[in-house]
């Protein structure tokens, strides 16, 4: 099968590995910290000491870092992918980030010999172990459908168009998604004002239009635990600021919401799960 290079092992980063190790694809692995590599050697990968040597040998690169200057430099630093990986690698990067930022990280993956597919995901860790991650593809029909043996073991990858749509539409999904969370708080902190329990508010919430979230975050919410995110509120709070800088006109209610979530940010919560904006005050 095809070896797959992992370059990136957050949360996200070393499931998907874990779940190409399940189907049987040879995985090499890189993290800026070894530790995280080191773990899933015991797991049957083959860890790298850079990102260069791990796209040696690789006939795909994946990489699901955490913003646009981690994917810059994991491609194309000194020791990054574009020094070790072969001409006609196909990198797919996982990694949300502004659509500008992947364009060009295309077009130097290209110059280079290489071919690009963005691949922002909707969903987290438990959908990654599923396989029901909805994933959003940007690239030519060709690299798309050259990266959908791997993308489909995570989910299922749709074609939104060239490099930078998937991109776009993924700050699109977050922006709407930290509307909606803040919106939760709001709807938490109304009920604890009126004197509600807040199991009775949750419960009403997690079968109205908060469904989906209000399920979703009803047991953090419910014990006040935050730990062991799979999408922070520091994620989130990036996402925003990258989308609201893209905008071209005010968008006032998602301003609200990236201000909310940089004052959870501000106050310790970084790496608390998103459901820590209900108790997070704009200062």
């Amino acid at each position: 099968m095809t070896r797959v290079a992992v370059c990136g092992l957050g949360r996200m980063g070393t499931a998907m590995a874990q779940t190409l190790l399940a189907a049987g694809y040879p995985v090499t692995v890189w993290n800026r910290t070894p530790a995280a590599a080191a773990d899933l050697a015991g797991q049957g990968a083959v860890p790298a000491p850079s990102a260069a040597e791990a796209a040696a040998g690789a006939e795909t690169v994946v990489l699901m870092l955490f913003d646009g200057a981690a994917c810059a430099q994991v491609l194309s630093g000194p020791d990054g992918v574009l020094a070790g990986a072969a001409p006609g690698t196909l990198a797919i990067n996982l990694s949300t980030i502004g659509p500008e930022e992947s364009t060009a990280l295309g077009a130097q993956a290209r110059a280079a010999g290489l071919r690009y597919v963005e691949a922002p995901v909707l969903g987290s860790v438990p959908a990654v172990r599923a396989g029901s991650l909805n994933i959003l593809a940007g690239g030519t029909a060709e690299d798309v459908a050259a990266a959908t043996p791997v993308l489909s073991v995570w989910g299922k990858p749709r074609h939104t168009g060239d490099v930078g749509t998937a991109t776009a539409l993924k700050l699109v999904a977050n922006l709407a998604l930290g509307v909606v969370a803040a919106g939760m708080r709001d709807a938490v902190r109304l009920g604890e004002d009126f004197g509600l329990p807040r199991e009775l508010v949750l419960d009403t919430l997690a079968v109205g239009a908060f469904e989906r979230i209000a399920g979703r975050s009803r047991e953090r919410l419910g014990a006040d635990d935050y730990d062991g995110a799979p999408f922070t509120l520091g994620a989130l709070a990036k996402d925003l600021d990258l989308a609201l800088s893209r905008a071209r006109r005010p968008l006032p209610v998602a301003a609200a919401a990236r201000d909310t979530a940089r004052d959870g940010v501000t106050h310790g919560d970084a790496d608390s799960d998103i459901a820590a904006l209900a108790r997070t005050t704009v200062r």
